[in-house]
């Protein structure tokens, strides 16, 4: 779990004071070796850090001290607190720089470090239903070959893992009695469905903005594409279940159940759903009661048949037309989505 906030908000400091803060915090953890390891890094890759804050990621030298600076030093960034504050994607430089971060700028400060401190970090996003996605950065103990990861959260058990899993499917299992609604937050509405591949960032989106002072808006909401493949994770699934489908996003934009009217705004377009799921739709917002938040009921055996038939959800479609809409304001294409 993240630093909590003293009050309603965390102190606001300078960026150098913020920089000086963590100097203190952590001086006396450098190892000359780690110091002169991610020093050579950062030249080699003409990273725009500063002495102190070479200094702070060579402090963190494992992903167990990553997990400890995540869970101890960074408060959570909320800011979906209200709607006046102003979404962020900060990058992992802005996130020493202010002390903060949400759940994928915690990811991308863990996956920057690990990356520099000579590890071979992957990026996976645990799946929810219904809910928000969650951003793991996993890592492989090479000498006992078990997988571990770091995480950021402002919620309970969500935060990182040791490197105990076998398999990712182990580790994605370890957050799915923890996984509850963010709507209802009632332990007892369990969300997760689904885990995807780890993937390398790099590998696309290269290293310059590990150090960048602008937002990272493109690895926000370009990172999953329809090359990232998913794996279901649901009750009663075989624990080597190999099934895979893509993001629930990707798929509705290729099968044109999320479509843009003439002036370019988003919608679900019921009519080209499969027949069987059109009718459901219908259903099921005939039988939703909004003030319980999530199907109940009759509404919740409809919400399941429709997932058979589509592999998602029509409150997860209203929820992909919301978040294609910021995409597209963002001035981003849907082809930087479907690459194939």
């Amino acid at each position: 779990m993240s630093k909590l906030y003293p009050g309603l908000a965390p102190p606001e400091l300078k960026p150098e004071e913020q920089i000086a803060y963590y100097v203190g915090r952590v001086r006396n953890r450098v190892h000359p070796a780690s110091l002169a390891r991610v020093h050579a890094r950062v030249c080699e890759l003409e990273l725009d850090f500063s002495e102190d804050e070479v200094l702070i990621i060579a402090a963190l030298d494992t992903p167990g001290r990553v997990q400890w600076f995540l869970d101890q030093e960074i408060y959570y960034n909320n800011d979906h607190a209200s709607m006046e504050q102003e979404e962020t994607s900060m990058s992992p430089r802005r996130v020493l720089q202010t002390g903060k971060a949400h759940c994928f700028e915690g990811a991308l400060f863990a996956y920057a470090v690990n990356y520099l401190q000579g590890f071979e970090p992957r990026w996976m996003l645990l799946e929810g239903s219904k809910d928000v996605d969650h951003n793991l950065v996993v890592y492989q103990d090479k000498h006992a070959a078990r997988w571990g990861c770091n995480a950021h959260s402002g919620y309970p058990h969500l935060n990182g893992r040791p490197a105990e899993f076998f398999t990712l499917r182990e580790l994605a299992e370890t957050y799915y009695p923890h996984y509850y609604s963010g709507y209802t937050n009632d332990p007892k509405d369990l969300t997760l469905v689904g885990y995807s591949e780890p993937f390398d960032i790099t590998r696309r989106f290269g290293v310059k903005w590990m150090a960048s002072l602008e937002q990272t808006w493109e690895l926000y909401y370009t990172f999953v594409d329809d090359s990232i493949q998913f794996y279901r994770m649901l009750p009663n699934t075989a624990t080597d279940s190999t099934e895979t489908h893509q993001y629930p996003l990707i798929v509705a934009l290729k099968n044109k159940w999320i479509d843009r009217h003439a002036d370019g705004t988003p919608f679900v377009n019921v009519n080209r759903l499969p027949p069987r799921a059109q009718g459901l739709w219908h259903q099921f917002w005939e039988t939703f009661n909004s003030k319980d938040m999530l199907p109940r009921g009759r509404a919740l055996e409809i919400d399941r048949e429709f997932f058979k038939i589509t592999g998602t959800t029509p409150i997860d479609l209203n929820f992909n037309v919301e978040e294609f809409g910021y995409f597209l304001e963002k001035g981003f294409r849907v082809e930087q989505l479907l690459t194939h």
